[in-house]
This record gives C-alpha cells, sequence and structure tokens, in this order.
C-alpha cells in the first residue's frame, strides 16, 4: 500500500491572458496537457483560467477583486477559494483522492521597478535595490505569508507559486557573480519566503545555480531580445513553486514547449507564454493527521 499521494504543479505567467500569440487559449490547453500537472496557477489575466479550465473539465478560482490577475486550475475540487487582500494572490484549498486537503496560493507581484534592470543597467547599490524590494515586492509578500501562517505553523501541504517578479537570493551568489558584474544580492522576497519555513522546490532538485539556472525569464525576451529599450535583456528565475508541510519534492524542472523565437517573431510561437514554466512533483504522505482534521 503507497504511504504517498502524487501531486504534480505547474505555475505559468500567461502573458496578458495568452493573447499574444496566435489561438493563444487552444497552446495554453496543450501546454497543460502536455506538463501532466494535477494544479496550474496562471498569472497576468485571470480570463484563461477559467477558460483553460472548462476546456479541460477542471475546476477553477479566479480573483473576483480588482487586483484580477491570477487562477488557479486543478483536477480535483477547489472545496474553497479567496482572493487575498491588497495584492494579485488567491488562495485555494483543494480536496486530493485520498480525501487529503491541501492549500495553495497563487500570486503574481507587481513587476515595477525590475531589480534586475536596477543592478544590471542603473548602477543601483545592493542596498538599494533590496530597499526598493522590501518596500514593494516584499510588502506584497507579507500580505500573502500572513495569510498563509495559520497553515504554515502545522504540517499541512502548503504550496505558494507565482510570478514573483524577482529574482533569488539563492541564484545571485558568489559564483554568479561574473555574470550579474559582480554583485551578490540577497534578494528579500524569497530570502522571507524561506525563513517562514518555506522550501524551493526547484533549487531543492537543482541546487547549483551555475550548472542549472532554470531562467524563466525569458524564452522570447532572451538577451538578444530585450524588453523595451534594454541594450540586453537579463535571464533570472522569477517564477517559483514553494512548499511546506507533510511532503515531497521529487522533480522540478523549466517547461515550455517548442523552439520559442525572439520577441517581434512571436505570434506564431507554440508556446503561449513570455515566461518558462515551472513544474514540480511531490509526494504527500497520507498518514492520518489530527491537525489536518482541525483545520480543516
Amino acid at each position: 500500500m503507497n504511504q504517498f499521494e502524487k501531486i504534480k504543479l505547474m505555475t505559468l505567467n500567461t502573458w496578458l491572458g495568452s493573447s499574444v500569440v496566435k489561438e493563444g487559449i487552444s497552446k495554453l490547453v496543450k501546454a497543460v496537457k502536455a506538463s501532466g500537472s494535477d494544479i496550474v496557477g496562471f498569472q497576468e489575466t485571470p480570463d484563461p483560467g477559467k477558460e483553460t479550465a472548462l476546456k479541460l473539465g477542471w475546476y477553477f478560482h479566479q480573483n473576483q477583486a480588482g487586483l484580477a490577475n491570477c487562477s488557479i486550475i486543478s483536477k480535483h475540487p477547489i472545496i474553497e477559494g479567496v482572493d487575498i487582500g491588497g495584492v494579485s494572490a488567491v488562495m485555494v484549498k483543494i480536496q486530493l483522492p485520498s480525501g487529503k486537503v491541501i492549500v495553495v496560493v497563487n500570486t503574481h507581484l507587481y513587476y515595477d521597478p525590475y531589480g534586475p534592470y536596477w543592478a544590471m543597467f542603473n548602477g543601483k547599490t545592493p542596498e538599494e535595490i533590496i530597499s526598493m524590494e522590501n518596500a514593494i515586492r516584499g510588502a506584497e509578500m507579507a500580505k500573502v505569508l500572513y495569510e498563509l501562517s495559520p497553515y504554515i505553523a502545522t504540517d499541512i501541504p502548503v504550496f505558494l507559486m507565482g510570478d514573483f517578479n524577482t529574482p533569488s537570493h539563492l541564484d545571485w551568489n558568489r559564483d554568479m557573480s561574473m555574470i550579474h558584474k559582480g554583485l551578490e544580492i540577497d534578494w528579500p522576497v524569497t530570502l522571507m519566503v524561506e525563513k517562514m519555513g518555506l522550501i524551493d522546490s526547484y533549487r531543492a532538485i537543482h541546487p547549483d545555480p551555475v550548472d542549472s539556472p532554470g531562467y524563466t525569464w525569458s524564452p522570447v525576451h532572451t538577451p538578444e531580445f530585450p524588453w523595451g529599450s534594454n541594450p540586453y535583456e537579463p535571464q533570472d528565475r522569477i517564477d517559483f513553486i514553494f512548499f511546506h508541510g507533510n511532503l515531497k519534492v521529487v522533480n522540478s524542472n523549466v517547461f515550455f514547449l517548442g523552439k520559442p523565437r525572439g520577441y517581434g517573431s512571436h505570434e506564431d510561437n507554440e508556446w503561449p507564454s513570455d515566461h518558462a514554466a515551472v513544474i514540480s512533483d511531490f509526494h504527500i504522505t497520507n498518514s492520518d493527521s489530527r491537525e489536518h482534521d482541525r483545520m480543516f
């Protein structure tokens, strides 16, 4: 008898609801099917969440409030869904076939100012960058973690995923400083998530950023096809799946389909986004938990 339950999650920024490529929703459905995921968090307009879920016959929850940038779709029943106030984020409770309930949060943190541009083009110091990150995305993440904190205090399976619009403190270290103008930056948003006890699923499987940088930004805005007026586009890992509780990550990868062409020649891309997705596989312990029953 298995002592664990398998679950696969994917996070993907849909690039304006996959409207920037031809037949974007159909390509989004294809991407979800190809990924083999059970639960998917979409960012950047919620509409493709509902449309994709209906085409797949899945459950869905999307923002109902003004910051309507996130949705979650799931093979398994979503038994409760709420918006997190003051930030683009949704939190759902999903019931797995075993009857166990898990908590999943999907968030899209604000994009501007973008820290890597400050570091690579604007001559800002690490101290200035960290201060800015704390004031903008750090303030948003604090709201998300506040809502998650009752569950993080237990061993209930918790997942936090999304487009954080910031790199990880695990990636801008001394070994990687050679491509970051000699800078080492303790990016504070991922650091505060880690200090709350959540684990970065991709770095848990691929601990060396030199061997496995895991860039999710961007398969379309490559160094040669930069965003806006940048002289080139810095490549970074800004999309994440974090986890906490009675579970184990067994695999994690960056994912996209086909060979995306650079910005300006992107409309026929098979991949419907300018971000790569992150996919992580987990084993969730099926043992009885009084704490789980008490919370749900």
